[in-house]
């Protein structure tokens, strides 16, 4: 081998560190010319394009982004802000970005001009984009270009060239191949890798001298703004998606019987979103897009998806859908005999004082799910959901209700736990064994620790993610069960109160919350002498202390004393008040995540609380 050629495939190496495992994926894609890689809706009709349809996409998206800021503009870190929702635009937006040596700001919908001037700012924006028609007219007074991409038709049988960091791709992998051993060369050679040379051959080879060999693939760009101001920027390779989506299909011990078709319907400004694209291409599965003006039903029955990545919000759509289903078939006597086992479930989840023996207990209530699974799951499942075979939760704590719902119609649901940094997912519980709040083991590359006051740390093992090898924060505090962590709080609510007690609220949130009569509760005492709380009822209680406010709140009190017998002296409650009106987010004492904002309480209700302190 001459010595140019190492030193070219040297410096082929440092453009493509980083991204060779998401340019592996690419290159699979390129060659698949009769199989279904994307399904998705355009111009009124569903087309079924294929792997190599997709890599042409990709070829015309990379060319547009390269015409909107031409190689020899070009400075290192720039970026197009992506506002989007889970189309095949936005998509194929994203991934043509990175390929044209741009970094991706994937930024959330609801986001304001002010955030996005500070993002604008930070990542080097040179665009603007979004697939959301209605907001592209919204978007003025930047400095920048705004583009409206929603418009954008993309058809089968595309002939347009793949991306030329693609092409030069292949070349490199071909050539670091040749500077290999012969015995290890031979090893390493596929059929697959023998159809990409093939293929490679056709391809027209690009100049020595052309600016295309020295542009690196650009990176996603990550960052939450909430009400505790924005979470820290992350900027993540394409690797470290790959790599978090194969570990996360090595770990969960998927039956081989699942067929893997995603649909996507989260807007993909959380990492977490990406990570189902690229499980199914690594399946060689199909990425389900929706027609973001049909209902979920039309959807669901189009797409057929065997698996879901799910927010709060879409586990909702899926048993709302679930439901609506369920009351058109109100007169199947499976599903009336599931109901009835289902009652009796629900009556031993409340009489563990029946002292039943533990074990026993755990076989009946099996037996019971599994009766009620093969009794309304076979015949409704088919009704309702068709292919789904599992839900992966993520983003926040998943509610009990949907996880019953999905249960009854043996839909496992896994639920998932992670940060920005790590990809989108640290850990997550097998599929067999979808306990319900706990986070689950972790991910083959992670480990996990508690930390200073219980907070949950981790350390990632793989190069492709930055501080690999480190121990960092995730900022929740953790507890540990015998099937694994669940999160309690995060670190950053944690009261100290004046004694120097550390406190997580939320821990005493959820054990208030226990009992049906309290909806909603936000315990205060930070930097005060001692804890307090804010009681919301639920709408029942709330008519019945209207009523009879003396009677209520001794009942309040009896639930207050019964979980201070659980706890240390120098961290119960000492009082609370029940209020008339609830959280809302019109007040914005609430979040769209459910989450209770505690800034804005203290600020709405500081009268209230001052007077639990005279």
């Amino acid at each position: 081998m001459h010595a140019h050629d190492s030193t070219s495939t040297a410096s082929m190496l440092q453009i493509f560190k980083g991204s060779e495992a998401f340019f592996d994926l690419l290159l699979k894609q390129s060659i698949r010319t009769n199989y279904v890689t994307i399904r998705t809706y355009c111009n009124g009709a569903w087309h079924q394009l294929s792997g190599k349809d997709f890599c042409a996409h990709l070829g015309r998206a990379s060319e547009y982004w390269t015409k909107t800021l031409p190689i020899e503009e070009r400075q290192s870190g720039q970026s197009i802000i992506l506002i989007g929702r889970n189309s095949y635009n936005s998509f194929v937006a994203t991934c043509g970005a990175i390929l044209a040596g741009l970094d991706v700001m994937c930024a959330p919908p609801h986001m304001s001009k002010n955030d996005l001037k500070w993002c604008l700012n930070y990542f080097k924006g040179v665009a603007i984009a979004t697939d959301i028609h209605e907001l592209a007219s919204q978007l003025d007074g930047f400095t920048v270009p705004v583009l409206n991409i929603s418009q954008a038709a993309w058809m089968p049988q595309d002939k347009h060239n793949e991306p030329i960091l693609l092409t030069l791709y292949r070349e490199y992998k071909i050539a670091r191949e040749a500077s290999l051993p012969k015995k290890v060369a031979e090893e390493n050679k596929s059929h697959e890798h023998n159809e990409t040379k093939e293929h490679t051959n056709k391809t027209s080879i690009i100049p020595e001298d052309s600016p295309w060999r020295k542009i690196k693939p650009g990176n996603f760009a990550f960052v939450s703004f909430g009400h505790d101001g924005f979470q820290k920027p992350e900027i993540i390779k394409p690797d470290a998606l790959v790599v978090t989506a194969q570990n996360f299909i090595i770990h969960a011990e998927f039956p081989k019987q699942i067929f893997w078709k995603s649909i996507e319907l989260m807007p993909p400004s959380n990492p977490f979103s990406h990570l189902s694209r690229f499980c199914a291409l690594l399946k060689n599965g199909i990425i389900g897009f929706p027609n973001p003006s049909a209902d979920w039903e039309t959807n669901i029955r189009i797409l057929r998806p065997s698996y879901i990545f799910a927010s709060s919000h879409e586990m909702e759509q899926v048993c709302s859908f679930i439901e609506q289903v369920s009351k058109r078939s109100i007169n199947n006597s499976r599903f009336k005999l599931s109901e009835k086992i289902d009652k009796i479930q629900n009556l031993m989840a409340s009489s563990r004082a029946m002292k039943i023996p533990e074990g026993a207990f755990d076989i009946l209530k099996r037996s019971l799910r599994k009766a009620s699974r093969i009794l309304a799951g076979h015949s409704f499942l088919k009704e309702a959901v068709e292919d789904l075979s599992f839900v992966v939760h993520g983003l926040a704590p998943a509610q009990e209700a949907y996880v019953r719902s999905l249960e009854k119609l043996g839909i496992p649901v896994l639920e998932s736990y992670g940060t920005t940094h790590a990809a989108g997912m640290l850990s997550c519980n097998l599929f067999h064994a979808a306990h319900y709040k706990v986070i689950g083991t972790p991910l083959p590359h992670v480990n996990f620790r508690l930390g200073a006051h219980s907070t949950l740390e981790y350390r990632l093992s793989f190069a492709e993610f930055e501080n690999a090898g480190k121990w960092e924060e995730t900022g929740d505090v953790a507890q540990m069960t015998p099937f694994g962590f669940i999160i309690t709080g995060r670190k950053k609510h944690l009261f100290v109160t004046l004694g120097g007690t550390v406190v997580s609220p939320v821990r005493l949130e959820q054990l208030l919350k226990e009992d049906e009569i309290i909806a909603d509760v936000c315990v205060i005492g930070d930097k005060l002498p001692y804890l307090s709380a804010l009681i919301v009822l639920n709408h029942n209680a709330l008519a019945d202390y209207r009523a009879h406010p003396e009677k209520i709140k001794d009942q309040v009190q009896t639930i207050v004393d019964k979980v201070n017998e659980s706890l240390p002296r120098n961290v119960t409650l000492k009082k609370f008040s029940i209020l008339d009106k609830p959280f809302t987010e019109a007040t914005g004492e609430k979040l769209s995540n459910g989450e209770i904002n505690r800034l804005k309480i203290q600020e709405t209700r500081a009268g209230l609380i001052s007077s639990l302190y005279q």
